[in-house]
């Protein structure tokens, strides 16, 4: 059996609901605002449980590999990430 040369592929693409792919410049200020957004977030944690200032977070390994998730699904996620933290920033609704 010989394939048929002359068939086309029936696959159609809309490229109305095409999005362009993110630059280098907008991947970077995706992962320094979840790096802000993630501060922020141990921030308000740390403000309702009383514990103090996340200043002094800033020698602890864990926190900074924190700090490094959130800049690395920043990078990666993009916008869905940051959407993500800001929603759970706002979830803490005691202000």
């Amino acid at each position: 059996m010989a394939a048929n040369k002359i068939s086309r592929s029936e696959i159609n693409i809309d490229e109305t609901s095409m999005v362009t792919e993110t630059s280098i410049i907008s991947r970077f200020l995706n992962a320094l605002y979840a790096i802000v957004l993630g501060i922020v977030l141990v921030q308000v944690l740390y403000f309702f449980t009383g514990s103090g200032s996340v200043v002094v977070l800033f020698d602890n390994t864990f926190f900074l590999a924190f700090l490094g998730a959130c800049s690395i699904l920043g990078w990666i996620v993009g916008d869905n990430f940051i959407v993500w933290l800001k929603d759970e920033i706002g979830n803490w609704k005691f202000w």
